[in-house]
């Protein structure tokens, strides 16, 4: 799994500002972004087995309503994945006056 897998699932929503990582300084929201933070990988007796990779996604908007609508098109847009162990998690940050809405998922390939 990489960046440009996602970026291919997600690339429509937001109006097409999806960024990997950060979104360019002077971006109107809403935007979204994403990151892969981690993967693991399992062993068996004969060598690597599958592999877990995190993935978080935050929606970036001026009301917390648009950042969670924003969040659930993310989930649709990840269904074909078939993510497990989501953790959804919502907060504001002052500097910006915006909501984000976090969805971290796990991809097993």
């Amino acid at each position: 799994m990489t960046e440009a897998d996602i970026y291919l699932r997600l690339s429509a929503l937001a109006g097409g500002k999806v960024f990997p990582y950060v979104a360019p300084q002077g971006t109107a929201a809403p935007w979204v972004i994403y990151l892969l933070p981690s993967s693991s990988s399992e062993d068996v007796f004969c060598g690597p087995a599958e592999t877990v990779q995190t993935i978080q996604i935050d929606a970036w908007a001026t009301s917390i309503d648009e950042a969670r609508a924003l969040r659930e098109q993310v989930k649709e847009a990840l269904f074909d994945l078939h993510p497990v162990g989501l953790n959804e998690l919502n907060s504001y940050e002052f500097d910006t006056a915006l909501y984000r809405a976090t969805l971290e998922v796990l991809i097993w390939q």
